[in-house]
């Protein structure tokens, strides 16, 4: 499975920005401050994972638009074939883990 380019540099630009974003967070002196910017930013973290939770189920329903079965889904993705059918159906990991708690 070739990887497109754009997903080498999007892979390599989260990478880049993680690494500055914690370098940023670690260099702020103030513990209390410190402290409030890790807080705000995983309290962005759900909004970031629906955001792409949203585009992978958009790209496998083109997927399956295109003729894919939820076995060619999971083949191209490393994934089971339920996992795929998961994914597009719109059933995120999380919820299934909540309603098992």
């Amino acid at each position: 499975m070739c990887k497109p380019r754009q997903y080498t540099f999007l892979m390599s630009f989260a990478d880049d920005h993680t690494t500055h974003i914690i370098n940023a967070l670690t260099s702020i002196n103030d513990p209390a401050s410190r402290a409030r910017a890790a807080g705000d930013m995983l309290n962005s973290i759900p909004a970031l994972q629906r955001a792409l939770r949203e585009a992978r189920q958009e790209a496998v329903l083109q997927m399956r638009a295109a003729g894919a079965s939820h076995a060619d889904v999971a083949t191209e993705l490393g994934i089971t074939r339920s996992r795929a059918q998961g994914i597009a159906e719109g059933k995120s990991t999380a919820a299934r883990k909540k309603a098992t708690e």
